[in-house]
Order: C-alpha cells, then sequence, then structure tokens
C-alpha cells in the first residue's frame, strides 16, 4: 500500500532513519520506506531487522560514508578514461563489499541478512591494482608497471647528470660574476641559470625565460641543451605510459560494470537497513507478533518519536490496548491535554512501523495484524485557500474513509463530530461510528461528548476508555485505561494553566456537577460489570476443574475397576487349582482312612493338623521376612510415635505401650495390635505430643483467585503469602492473582516475588479473554 497522510508523522519517521544512513544513496532507499502489501514480506523484513540490531548492540557496524554512485561513471560517454576521482569512488565502494564480505562469518546465525550480504561480489584484484597505482595523494606510484618504473629510473639518472653538469658550471669561476645567484632552477621542465640581464652576451646557452623585474634572465647553458632535450623525450613517455595504465585501469573497471553496480545497489540497501537497526535500538523497538487478520494487542507499546524527542525509552509512559477481535471500536475520552491525540497518533505510527517491516517500541508479544490501510484525521485542516472550514474539513477526509474503508482498513478519527453544535456534532459522530461499525472496520476516535460514552458503554463492539487525571494535583498523567470513560476536566486543566481563579470559580457555578456525575456513575456501571465478567469467569473456571477432576477420577475409577477385574480372573484361576490340587489331597486320604482303625485315624488327622499348622507357620514366617526386608522395625516404641503397621498397611499413632501389646490410633480408630506388627513408618515426622483432650483441626478456606487491584506490593505481599500457603494446604495447584494492567509496575514486582517462592513452579500470561495481562497464572 502507498501511504501519504501527514497526521500520522510517519514521513517524520522516514526522515529520521534518512538522518541515519551514512551515505546518499541509503538516503535515497529510506526515502522510499512505505508499509507492504505482503504478509510474508513483512515477517521477512522485520526478522532482518531485528538481526541487524543484535549485530548493532555487539558493536558490529560498518562505515557507509564513502559509498558513490558509480552509474554516471558508466552513462557518461566523455568517461572514456577515468581520473584518479573516479578510480577512487570505485575503489571506496569496492573497499566497504570487501569489509563486509571478510567478515561473513560474524553472521552465519544470523539467515535473513546473510543472504544478501552472500550476493556481494568481490573485487579485490581491482582494489589491489588500484594500491599498485595511487598512492593515498593519488599520486602515481612506480609499482603501477615495470615500463613506467624503468622510464623514471633513467629520468632520475638523467636530472642527476643535469644536477651535475649544472653545479660544475655554479662552481666555474669564469660564470660567477654573470651569475645573479648561486642555484640551479627550472623553468619549462628545463633546467636553467639565473644570470644577469646585462651579462646575457657573455653566457652561452638558450633564454627560456625572465624574472618579473627583468632584472634576472633564467639561460639554459648549452652544455645541457641535449641533456635537458633526452629528459623532455622521457617525460613524454613517462605520459604515454600512465595513458595506457589508465587506460587499462578503465577498461578493467568498465568490464565489471554490471557486478559494481549491483553491488552499489546492495550496498545502498545495507546502509538504509543499518540506520533501520540504528533507530530501532534507539526506540528499544521489539518485533511483534503479526497475524493475517485485521487487529492489536499492543503491550507496553510508546510513541516512536517522542522518545526520539524526549531522549529516552523510559521517559514515555507506555500503554496496553486490545482492538479488533471483541471489541471493533474504541471511544477514547479524557482531559484536555491528557494525552488522547499522541495515543491515536501512536497507535497508528507504530502500525505504519510493523506493515512496513520494521520491529516496533512495544513488547515482544504485542500482537499487530494485517491492515490494507491507515486512515487518520487528526489536527485542524482548515482552509481558506479551499474554503473550508474546520468541521467541512474534517467531514471530507470522514467521508473519503467512508467510502474506502473496509474490514482491515483502521480507522483513527481525533474529536470525532466537533468543531460544530455539540447536539448535533455527538448525532451526528454516532451515526459516522454505526457505519463503521457496519463496515467492519476497527477504529478508534477521541471525543468530549457523554452522548458517544454512553453510545460505547450500550454497544457489545465498542468500548470506552480514557486518559487518567490527577484531580489532587490537577495534573493529567498520560496513563491509559481501557473499560472506563473519563471527563475532560476542561475547568481544572484551565485552572492548572493560570486561568483567573474567579473566571474558573464562575465557570464551575454554570457548570455545575451533572457531567462528572454522570461519569462517574458509568465508572461504576463498568466496575458493576468487570465485578459480574470476574464472578462468571471464576465460576466457569471452577466448573472447568470439577469436570477435570471428575474426567480423571472416571478415568481412574475405569483402569482400576479393569485391574481389579483381572486380579480377580487371576485369583479365582489360582483358587481353582489350588482346590482341584487340595481335592486330590483328600480324596487320597479319604481313600487312606477307609482302610485305617478307630485309633489310627485319630493318630492320622492329628497329623495332618499338625502338618497344616507348620505350613501355616512357614507362611507367616515368609511373610514377616517379607515385611522385614521392606521396612524396619520399631526399635524402642514410645507413645505419641507415628509408625508402620504391618498387618493393615498403613501408618497409626502409638497412643500406649502395654507389655507385648501396643494400643495405636489409625485414622480415628482405636485398637491393640502386637508391637511385632509395627514399623518405621514411611515419611519420617516428628513425634506427636499426646494430650488427653480432643482437637478439631479446620481446613484452611482456600481460593483460586486473589485479587489485588488498586494495592502497592508491600500492601499485596502478605496477601500473596497467605493466598499461597492457604492453597497448598488444600492441594491447589493452578492459581490465579488479579493484579490489573496499569503500568505494570505491580505486575513486574509480583511475578519478580513470585520466581523467589520455593513452592511455585511456574507462572504465566493467560489469553485475552481470560484477562491478558492483568492477570498472573500460578502454577504450584
Amino acid at each position: 500500500m502507498t501511504y501519504h497522510n501527514p497526521d500520522l508523522e510517519f514521513e517524520t519517521l522516514v526522515a529520521q532513519i534518512g538522518k541515519r544512513c551514512h551515505s546518499d544513496l541509503g538516503k535515497e532507499q529510506a526515502s522510499l520506506l512505505q508499509p507492504l502489501s505482503d504478509l510474508g514480506e513483512i515477517i521477512k523484513s522485520q526478522k532482518l531487522v531485528a538481526e541487524i540490531q543484535e549485530q548493532l548492540l555487539r558493536g558490529r557496524d560498518y562505515d557507509f560514508s564513502g559509498l558513490t554512485n558509480l552509474q554516471p561513471l558508466f552513462e557518461d560517454s566523455r568517461n572514456t578514461l577515468f581520473a584518479f576521482e573516479e578510480f577512487s569512488a570505485v575503489y571506496a565502494n569496492n573497499l566497504i563489499a570487501e569489509e563486509i564480505l571478510a567478515q561473513l562469518k560474524l553472521w552465519e546465525e544470523f539467515p535473513e541478512i546473510t543472504l544478501y550480504l552472500k550476493k556481494l561480489t568481490s573485487f579485490s584484484f581491482l582494489n589491489s591494482r588500484f594500491l599498485e597505482i595511487f598512492d593515498k595523494d593519488g599520486e602515481i606510484l612506480d609499482t603501477a608497471s615495470k615500463e613506467l618504473a624503468t622510464i623514471r629510473k633513467r629520468a632520475n639518472s638523467l636530472r642527476m647528470q643535469i644536477q651535475k653538469t649544472m653545479q660544475a658550471l655554479l662552481s666555474d669561476s669564469s660564470l660567477e660574476h654573470y651569475l645573479q645567484d648561486k642555484y640551479v632552477t627550472q623553468r619549462e621542465d628545463r633546467y636553467v641559470l639565473p644570470v644577469k640581464e646585462s651579462a646575457v652576451p657573455f653566457v652561452n646557452g638558450i633564454v627560456q625565460s625572465h624574472s618579473g623585474s627583468k632584472s634576472t634572465v633564467f639561460i639554459e647553458p648549452m652544455s645541457v641543451v641535449p641533456l635537458n632535450n633526452e629528459l623532455q623525450l622521457i617525460f613524454q613517455q613517462e605520459k604515454q605510459e600512465i595513458y595506457r595504465i589508465f587506460s587499462a585501469y578503465t577498461s578493467a573497471i568498465k568490464a565489471e560494470k554490471k557486478g559494481l553496480l549491483r553491488n552499489q545497489k546492495i550496498l545502498a540497501w545495507l546502509d538504509f537497513r543499518f540506520a533501520c537497526g540504528r533507530l530501532c535500538n534507539t526506540i528499544k523497538a521489539k518485533t511483534p507478533i503479526m497475524l493475517s487478520r485485521p487487529c492489536l494487542n499492543l503491550k507496553s507499546a510508546r510513541h516512536p518519536l517522542l522518545i526520539l524527542r524526549l531522549g529516552n525509552c523510559r521517559k514515555v509512559i507506555p500503554f496496553d490496548l486490545e482492538l479488533g477481535e471483541e471489541k471493533k471500536i474504541i471511544i477514547l475520552s479524557g482531559p484536555n491535554t491528557g494525552g488522547k491525540t499522541v495515543l491515536l497518533k501512536a497507535v497508528g505510527l507504530i502500525t505504519l512501523m510493523a506493515l512496513s517491516g520494521l520491529p516496533v517500541p512495544a513488547d515482544a508479544d504485542s500482537e499487530i495484524g494485517f491492515f490494507s490501510n491507515v486512515f487518520a484525521d487528526i489536527g485542524d485542516d482548515q482552509s481558506i485557500e479551499n474554503a473550508l472550514s474546520t468541521f467541512s474539513a474534517h467531514l471530507e477526509k470522514i467521508g473519503k474513509m467512508l467510502n474506502k474503508a473496509k474490514p482491515d482498513t483502521l480507522v483513527l478519527v481525533d474529536e470525532i463530530g466537533a468543531a460544530t453544535d455539540p447536539q448535533q456534532g455527538s448525532a451526528l459522530a454516532q451515526a459516522i461510528l454505526e457505519k463503521f461499525l457496519a463496515l467492519g472496520c476497527p477504529a478508534i476516535v477521541t471525543t468530549h461528548y457523554t452522548a458517544l460514552k454512553i453510545f460505547a458503554e450500550q454497544h457489545p463492539r465498542c468500548l470506552n476508555a480514557s486518559m487518567q487525571f490527577d484531580t489532587k494535583n490537577l495534573q493529567p498523567t498520560y496513563k491509559f485505561i481501557a473499560g472506563f470513560p473519563g471527563d475532560s476536566f476542561a475547568i481544572e486543566v484551565a485552572a492548572s494553566l493560570g486561568i483567573d481563579p474567579a473566571l474558573i470559580e464562575r465557570a464551575k457555578e454554570l457548570a455545575g456537577n451533572q457531567n462528572v456525575q454522570f461519569t462517574e456513575l458509568l465508572k461504576k456501571m463498568q466496575d458493576e460489570k468487570k465485578k459480574y465478567s470476574v464472578s462468571c469467569y471464576q465460576n466457569e473456571l471452577k466448573t472447568h476443574l470439577l469436570e477435570t477432576k471428575l474426567q480423571e477420577l472416571a478415568k481412574k475409577e475405569e483402569e482400576w475397576e479393569k485391574e481389579v477385574k483381572i486380579r480377580r480372573q487371576n485369583h479365582l484361576k489360582e483358587l481353582q487349582q489350588e482346590l482341584i490340587a487340595q481335592q486330590k489331597i483328600y480324596q487320597n486320604d479319604l481313600a487312606e482312612l477307609k482302610t485305617l482303625s478307630k485309633q489310627e485315624r485319630k493318630t492320622f488327622l492329628e497329623y495332618k493338623l499338625h502338618n497344616i499348622a507348620v505350613k501355616n507357620a512357614e507362611i507367616q514366617k515368609e511373610l514377616d521376612k517379607d515385611l522385614s526386608a521392606n521396612n524396619l522395625p520399631v526399635s524402642n516404641p514410645q507413645p505419641g510415635m507415628k509408625v508402620w503397621l504391618s498387618n493393615f498397611e498403613t501408618e497409626a499413632v502409638i497412643l500406649s505401650i502395654e507389655g507385648e501389646q501396643a494400643k495405636v490410633d489409625m485414622n480415628g480408630i482405636t485398637f491393640k495390635t502386637p508391637v511385632s506388627t509395627l514399623f518405621e513408618p514411611k515419611t519420617k515426622t516428628e513425634t506427636t505430643k499426646i494430650e488427653p483432650k480432643v482437637k478439631a483441626n479446620v481446613a484452611p478456606v482456600a481460593k483460586f483467585e486473589l485479587k489485588i487491584i488498586g494495592l502497592t506490593f508491600e500492601e499485596a505481599k502478605p496477601l500473596i503469602d497467605e493466598f499461597l500457603d492457604n492453597a497448598a494446604l488444600a492441594g491447589l495447584h493452578s492459581l490465579r492473582i488479579v493484579h490489573g494492567k496499569g503500568t505494570g509496575a505491580l505486575r513486574t514486582k509480583v511475578r519478580d516475588y513470585l520466581k523467589k517462592r520455593k513452592e511455585v513452579k511456574g507462572i504465566g500470561t493467560p489469553g485475552p479473554n481470560e484477562g491478558g495481562t492483568g492477570v498472573t497464572i500460578v502454577t504450584i
């Protein structure tokens, strides 16, 4: 989508990114920043900028200030041969690319940006050639070519010969009185001597020039004329060789035109992207969760430009805002200068940032949906030239919105229906809002109209919200509160701005307090509604927990029934086999008894009874042995000790010891049992002191939820301790602490404290429909 609307100051944000670019090419890329039309591209762009943010925080940045536009070099036909400036521009671009390519390994953990970095091409051979040809001042080095080095070597040798000859002439006494001064100089690249104007006829040589005063004539002695001529020829050869070097280097660069321009484009794009990363780090931006449906769920969001203006993220008060799922329109009220317009702009600008593929100044768990367009009507668009009043200018904008709005359009309107008769303006505003609701597009509007606050309260898809005002200090707090309408406090704001107190008192007399009372009534209705919602949620939660418990118990019961059935079948089979075996034995014994006399039968039966007693004793011995292997017998049983009863396989408390018998209490049942059946308990506990009187332990009253809204952390801490202790004793595991959203300070302190409690296994945040960030789920 192409966005052109100055109301949200998106262009200002783009300009801030441009300021952080190092090169003009990067700034050009920044100026093209617009919201994207593909959700996949948006998410990809946000991840890429987030990767750059992380690298910048690690101290890895690049200097793109040397990046130059090379396109004119290849388009201008006059540039058949490049000069040092053109060569230097190519070298600077290549140097940036080489630096990035040399550090590719540092980017391996960042896949999105690595894809672009790998597209860069190395032109190290062009850079190496540049360093062979030029020094840092642009002078051509002897290393430019072997031929150039040879030519310059010959030139140096010839200069030395000329210098030697000229020095000999200076030392010649016959010429001494003809010379103006004893030094050798050059004119037109030829070595000459300064001769007095009157002595010219007496010096054998060629006049090359005169001094400004005409008193000195510069003569090239005839003895060095051949040498100077030869030196001039060498100079010509040097120029020809330099031309050849430049031509070859120019051709080499032009041959890589496509790759060099591709590198330039990538580097310009990287300059722009790194500027995005620098801006996002400055405003503490994080990557939000992007959704395909048009909705907003902003957490701890801040206005990005306000952060830049104040210079510190903490100086900007954050806000939480949810729109587009259950509630389609938020009607924002509150005091003048209370921050309504700033919040409206913040929501719009944050949305545009996210749609443009940038992280936003909000928590990472914030959700931003895809919007095909963002409409905003903020500020005064009065125009004398176009004969538009403030009211008509607003209506013209809103008319365009109504014609183009769709379900995936975000609408932001400041002071809807204002600048006209309040009664008619509020009626028109309500009709506009009803149309937006019919279109299904999410919207946030600010107002001072009471009628719109009532409309929001009555409509199920609208939500009242307000900016808080400190009535004690007569100052706005700039805190956003969802679910409650706000009063305008116009008179109070006027008083805080220094208006004559007498005027303030007269205004209060004229205004009365009906509007304030009505606003308070709306707030009370909201409180009752909220309490009812909380009560319903608690009941639903308890019902859900009970249903879960019942399902668990039913499942366990079913498993137990299956196990009992299997064990019963196995036991019956074993008994059946035992009975069959005993039946055979009894039949044999019976047959034998029939053959015995009466005395023999008696002896035989006694023998059998003895065998049964012996076998029973052996079985009991084995049982005691098995029990002893798993349990330790009580060495010195005393009243009050908790013990394990082997014959009942449960715990009990010793009441008294009477010889080899112990009187015990097993879950309220008192009886005697042999001391030999007493073993060490499964769980170690201290000796219980037995008192003659009866005591009743009353279970603590445990709750699933604790409300601490409106309390300070110091006030809430003992309540939290009692809440957790009671829940632990009652066997509860999943609890809720309702602290409200607010600024998030109470939530942070509560969660930090919970993390220190040993019994707390985990903490979490429920879904938006279950309280969102205003509630902390505690698992103990």
